[in-house]
């Protein structure tokens, strides 16, 4: 069966700095009509960094919806027209200070596909020079250097939440096998 929707309206609710909240009338495949909330975002890239040594760098950072500290892998949204790639490598930089060589395309996700378009590219990064971050301006957040095997246990023991950190650690999991 073919459970495509059609927009009939797109309403602009908010439009904010990194966001944008539509309340959309769309047309369902039975013909019937409905709502649809959802928030347009630009995108965005995060990096998991491996090192020689087996290390992986998460930051930890408040993350206000939840109202706790997470651990997460370096991320940030595409500034305009950038690539998915260049954002990967410059919020590595600017988050954990590293300057990668190089990374590897770990492939394309969606987030929360039920409530918002963010399209996520994640990367790995295996070839790298430890340097000094540059946060921006009201970034808050401690980095963290934790050995794969205990980032694995942190995943079993629920530990590690973070969708994007998930994906990106279990995948790495599996090219090494």
């Amino acid at each position: 069966m073919d459970c495509r929707e059609y927009t009939k309206k797109r309403n602009l609710i908010y439009k904010g700095r990194i966001l944008s909240l539509y309340n959309d009338e769309v047309t369902l495949a039975d013909g019937s009509e409905s709502m649809r909330e959802y928030v347009k975002h630009s995108g965005g890239s995060g990096v998991l960094a491996v090192d020689d040594e087996g290390y992986i760098y998460l930051v930890e950072q408040f993350r206000y919806p939840y109202g706790e500290m997470l651990l997460e892998i370096p991320a940030g949204k595409r500034d305009g027209e950038e690539s998915p790639y260049d954002c990967a490598i410059r919020e590595l930089r600017e988050e954990v200070g590293l300057y990668a060589d190089s990374l590897i395309d770990l492939g394309l996700i969606y987030p929360t596909p039920a409530y918002t378009d963010e399209p996520l590219h994640i990367f790995l990064a295996t070839k790298f020079q430890v340097g000094e971050n540059s946060l921006d301006d009201h970034e808050l957040l401690n980095v963290r250097k934790i050995k794969f095997e205990d980032a694995m246990q942190m995943i079993e023991k629920n530990e590690i939440r973070d969708a994007k950190t998930l994906v990106s650690i279990l995948r790495y999991a599996a090219m090494k096998k």
